[in-house]
């Protein structure tokens, strides 16, 4: 009974010390984050809005049929589009044919599944040189309505707008 009570006293502690731990970083730094390192990439008017592609969603009935875009989004299926936002690659090289556009920073592989409507799949006509800055990319959006895939959106014909 009592190594109960010290286990569940240890567990406690350690949680809430933990919790301490988990305070983001910046507010321990009054230093301003590096422009290569924010998260969010800004809004253009020459390109879509990522908070617009954000509508997507799970399968519901929408505006009379089935769908994980409302309207607003369906419009946009099959046009020619430009998206401005952070690439990550899948796999190292200098140029790539295939990648993954969005509109936060990937630090690492957390980063893909925190909102997967903010992140287009581009197929790409001739190679892009990769940037870790965000780029401009130009090409044909369709909106992928499979359940299975976990993305919501594919840019095809893609080139560096």
């Amino acid at each position: 009974m009592l190594r109960r009570h010290l286990l569940s006293t240890f567990a406690v502690t350690a949680a809430g010390g933990l919790a301490a731990l988990s305070r983001p970083a910046s507010a321990m730094s009054m230093e301003e984050l590096p422009q290569h390192l924010r998260r969010n990439v800004e809004p253009r008017a020459d390109a879509l809005d990522w908070d617009l592609l954000a509508q997507a969603g799970e399968t519901r009935f929408i505006d009379g049929e089935m769908s994980r875009f409302p309207a607003a989004l369906r419009s946009l299926h099959g046009r020619d589009v430009d998206i401005y936002g952070y690439m990550m690659p899948f796999r190292e090289a200098p140029q790539h044919a295939e990648f993954l556009l969005g509109a936060l920073q990937f630090h690492c592989a957390g980063c893909l599944v925190s909102d997967l409507s903010r992140i287009v799949a581009v197929r790409a006509a001739a190679p892009v040189e990769y940037s870790t800055m965000p780029v401009q990319i130009h090409g044909r959006l369709s909106l992928i309505e499979q359940e299975q895939s976990p993305l919501y959106f594919r840019l095809d014909g893609a080139k560096a707008a």
